[in-house]
Protein backbone atom coordinates (compact mmCIF):
# COMPACT_ATOMS: atom_id res chain seq x y z
CA UNK A 1 0.00 0.00 0.00
CA UNK A 2 1.07 3.57 -0.48
CA UNK A 3 2.91 5.17 2.36
CA UNK A 4 1.42 8.58 2.95
CA UNK A 5 3.08 9.23 6.31
CA UNK A 6 4.38 12.56 5.03
CA UNK A 7 0.84 13.73 4.21
CA UNK A 8 -0.34 15.99 7.07
CA UNK A 9 -3.93 14.81 6.44
CA UNK A 10 -2.96 11.14 6.82
CA UNK A 11 -4.56 9.93 10.01
CA UNK A 12 -7.93 9.27 11.55
CA UNK A 13 -10.11 12.30 12.25
CA UNK A 14 -10.03 11.65 15.99
CA UNK A 15 -10.48 14.63 18.28
CA UNK A 16 -10.74 12.88 21.64
CA UNK A 17 -7.73 10.89 22.78
CA UNK A 18 -8.84 7.56 24.25
CA UNK A 19 -6.68 7.76 27.41
CA UNK A 20 -8.20 11.18 28.16
CA UNK A 21 -11.67 9.76 27.62
CA UNK A 22 -11.09 6.86 30.03
CA UNK A 23 -9.25 8.95 32.64
CA UNK A 24 -12.03 11.53 32.48
CA UNK A 25 -14.62 8.82 32.97
CA UNK A 26 -12.75 7.35 35.94
CA UNK A 27 -12.26 10.82 37.41
CA UNK A 28 -15.94 11.67 37.01
CA UNK A 29 -16.84 8.37 38.66
CA UNK A 30 -14.58 9.16 41.62
CA UNK A 31 -16.08 12.65 42.00
CA UNK A 32 -19.61 11.26 41.76
CA UNK A 33 -18.62 8.67 44.37
CA UNK A 34 -17.70 11.47 46.76
CA UNK A 35 -20.83 13.48 46.04
CA UNK A 36 -23.35 10.62 45.92
CA UNK A 37 -21.71 7.36 46.98
CA UNK A 38 -22.69 4.26 45.03
CA UNK A 39 -20.58 1.72 46.85
CA UNK A 40 -20.05 -1.90 45.95
CA UNK A 41 -20.00 -3.43 49.40
CA UNK A 42 -20.34 -7.06 48.34
CA UNK A 43 -17.27 -9.17 47.85
CA UNK A 44 -14.82 -7.20 49.95
CA UNK A 45 -11.36 -8.69 49.53
CA UNK A 46 -12.37 -10.87 46.55
CA UNK A 47 -13.81 -7.81 44.75
CA UNK A 48 -10.60 -5.86 45.33
CA UNK A 49 -8.47 -8.78 44.10
CA UNK A 50 -10.65 -9.16 41.01
CA UNK A 51 -10.36 -5.42 40.39
CA UNK A 52 -6.58 -5.52 40.74
CA UNK A 53 -6.47 -8.50 38.39
CA UNK A 54 -8.47 -6.56 35.77
CA UNK A 55 -6.16 -3.56 36.20
CA UNK A 56 -3.13 -5.81 35.66
CA UNK A 57 -4.75 -7.43 32.63
CA UNK A 58 -5.62 -4.02 31.18
CA UNK A 59 -2.07 -2.74 31.65
CA UNK A 60 -0.65 -5.93 30.13
CA UNK A 61 -2.96 -5.66 27.09
CA UNK A 62 -1.96 -2.03 26.58
CA UNK A 63 1.75 -2.75 26.97
CA UNK A 64 1.61 -5.75 24.60
CA UNK A 65 -0.17 -3.60 22.01
CA UNK A 66 2.33 -0.76 22.30
CA UNK A 67 5.24 -3.21 21.88
CA UNK A 68 3.72 -4.44 18.61
CA UNK A 69 3.00 -0.93 17.43
CA UNK A 70 6.57 0.18 18.14
CA UNK A 71 7.92 -2.83 16.22
CA UNK A 72 6.26 -1.43 13.11
CA UNK A 73 7.17 2.21 13.88
CA UNK A 74 3.58 3.13 14.66
CA UNK A 75 2.39 5.71 17.12
CA UNK A 76 -0.44 4.68 19.47
CA UNK A 77 -1.95 8.15 18.96
CA UNK A 78 -4.92 7.45 16.66
CA UNK A 79 -4.48 10.85 14.99
CA UNK A 80 -1.09 9.84 13.60
CA UNK A 81 -0.61 8.00 10.30
CA UNK A 82 -0.80 4.23 10.20
CA UNK A 83 2.04 3.07 7.93
CA UNK A 84 0.91 -0.56 7.81
CA UNK A 85 -1.65 -2.96 9.21
CA UNK A 86 -0.59 -5.25 12.04
CA UNK A 87 -1.98 -8.78 11.96
CA UNK A 88 0.19 -10.32 14.70
CA UNK A 89 0.40 -10.14 18.48
CA UNK A 90 -2.73 -8.80 20.19
CA UNK A 91 -4.15 -7.74 16.82
CA UNK A 92 -4.83 -11.42 16.07
CA UNK A 93 -7.53 -11.38 18.74
CA UNK A 94 -8.89 -7.83 18.73
CA UNK A 95 -8.90 -4.92 16.30
CA UNK A 96 -8.72 -2.60 19.32
CA UNK A 97 -6.56 -4.32 21.93
CA UNK A 98 -5.32 -1.10 23.52
CA UNK A 99 -8.90 0.14 23.99
CA UNK A 100 -9.86 -3.23 25.40
CA UNK A 101 -7.02 -2.79 27.89
CA UNK A 102 -8.30 0.66 28.85
CA UNK A 103 -11.81 -0.72 29.37
CA UNK A 104 -10.45 -3.51 31.58
CA UNK A 105 -8.48 -0.91 33.51
CA UNK A 106 -11.59 1.20 34.16
CA UNK A 107 -13.62 -1.84 35.21
CA UNK A 108 -10.79 -2.90 37.50
CA UNK A 109 -10.53 0.53 39.12
CA UNK A 110 -14.28 0.55 39.72
CA UNK A 111 -14.18 -2.88 41.34
CA UNK A 112 -11.01 -2.27 43.36
CA UNK A 113 -12.36 1.01 44.73
CA UNK A 114 -15.85 -0.40 45.20
CA UNK A 115 -17.12 2.58 43.20
CA UNK A 116 -20.28 1.78 41.28
CA UNK A 117 -20.12 5.08 39.39
CA UNK A 118 -16.85 4.15 37.71
CA UNK A 119 -18.48 0.92 36.51
CA UNK A 120 -21.72 2.61 35.45
CA UNK A 121 -19.78 5.16 33.41
CA UNK A 122 -17.98 2.44 31.43
CA UNK A 123 -20.82 1.75 28.92
CA UNK A 124 -21.26 5.44 27.99
CA UNK A 125 -17.47 5.76 27.75
CA UNK A 126 -17.35 2.80 25.37
CA UNK A 127 -20.18 4.31 23.33
CA UNK A 128 -18.27 7.61 23.03
CA UNK A 129 -15.11 5.70 22.14
CA UNK A 130 -16.99 3.83 19.43
CA UNK A 131 -18.61 6.94 17.94
CA UNK A 132 -15.76 9.44 18.31
CA UNK A 133 -12.70 7.24 17.87
CA UNK A 134 -13.18 3.70 16.58
CA UNK A 135 -15.63 4.49 13.76
CA UNK A 136 -13.31 7.28 12.56
CA UNK A 137 -10.26 5.03 12.75
CA UNK A 138 -12.05 2.27 10.85
CA UNK A 139 -13.13 4.69 8.10
CA UNK A 140 -9.54 5.96 7.78
CA UNK A 141 -8.08 2.45 7.63
CA UNK A 142 -10.66 1.36 5.05
CA UNK A 143 -9.79 4.37 2.85
CA UNK A 144 -6.05 3.87 3.22
CA UNK A 145 -5.75 0.09 2.96
CA UNK A 146 -8.92 -0.99 1.16
CA UNK A 147 -9.57 -4.72 0.81
CA UNK A 148 -6.72 -5.93 3.07
CA UNK A 149 -8.27 -3.97 5.93
CA UNK A 150 -11.79 -5.12 5.04
CA UNK A 151 -10.61 -8.76 5.08
CA UNK A 152 -8.98 -8.16 8.48
CA UNK A 153 -12.16 -6.52 9.76
CA UNK A 154 -14.20 -9.54 8.67
CA UNK A 155 -11.82 -12.00 10.34
CA UNK A 156 -11.05 -10.26 13.67
CA UNK A 157 -13.63 -8.92 16.08
CA UNK A 158 -13.63 -5.32 17.23
CA UNK A 159 -13.18 -6.27 20.90
CA UNK A 160 -12.70 -10.03 21.42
Amino acid sequence: MSDSTSDPKDGADVRVLPPVLFLGSIGLGVVLGWLAPLELAAGGRLRVLLGLGLIALGIAAGAWTIVWMRRTAQDPDPRKPTPELIFAGPFRFSRNPIYLGMALLQAGVGLALGNGWVLLLLPPTLWLLLRRVIEREEAYLARKFGEPYEAYRRSVRRWL
